[in-house]
């Protein structure tokens, strides 16, 4: 009988303990500049990202992103050129937020980045580094746990290696907590 009460609590414990665990997943899109061994060039950027509310440190959550930015000039019509610059990476940053109502929010990120320079086309190189966020938003859930918040942020990266790639961007964003 002791037996059975053990795989009991064994296997669903964890799902008890970690019943309230959430995932964020959200995207920006927006423009900016960026360089590696050249001068700034002005491109789109994207982003992807998951974000769990398991804190790092008291309220600090983990989010994990895939960045891309590419020269304007790739979607414009009429244009060609054998090769347009871009920038891609992935991140880990602690994020915390700061709400001013029960609808508007602050948010900031900090954290580690690494950048795959393609700038030219025979550069391929991986770099490392920190990236930097600043966002602002409105929280579209009332009082739900689940929804969408949308809003406005700014990105900065910057590495310490080899070609020195860096970026900064504006954006709109959109999270849906799951």
């Amino acid at each position: 009988m002791k037996i059975k009460a053990l795989i009991i609590i064994v296997i669903f414990l964890p799902s008890f303990a970690f019943s309230q665990v959430e995932f964020t997943i959200g995207g920006s899109l927006g423009g900016g500049s960026f360089s590696g061994n050249s001068s700034s060039v002005g491109g789109f950027t994207s982003n992807f990202y998951i974000e769990t509310n398991i804190p790092l440190f008291a309220e600090v959550y983990p989010r994990v992103g895939f960045f891309f930015t590419k020269d304007f000039n790739a979607i414009l019509p009429n244009t060609y050129k054998p090769y347009y610059p871009y920038l891609m990476g992935f991140s880990l940053k602690g994020v915390t937020y700061q709400f001013f109502d029960n609808k508007i929010f602050l948010e900031e990120g900090v954290g580690l980045l690494a950048l795959n320079d393609r700038t030219f086309s025979d550069t391929n190189i991986w770099d490392y580094g920190v990236i930097f966020s600043l966002s602002a938003g409105y929280d579209l859930r009332n009082f739900n746990l689940k929804g969408f918040k949308v809003g406005l942020g700014a990105d900065y990266g910057i590495t310490f290696f080899n070609t020195l790639p860096q970026f900064s961007s504006i954006n709109v964003f959109v999270h849906y907590t799951i």
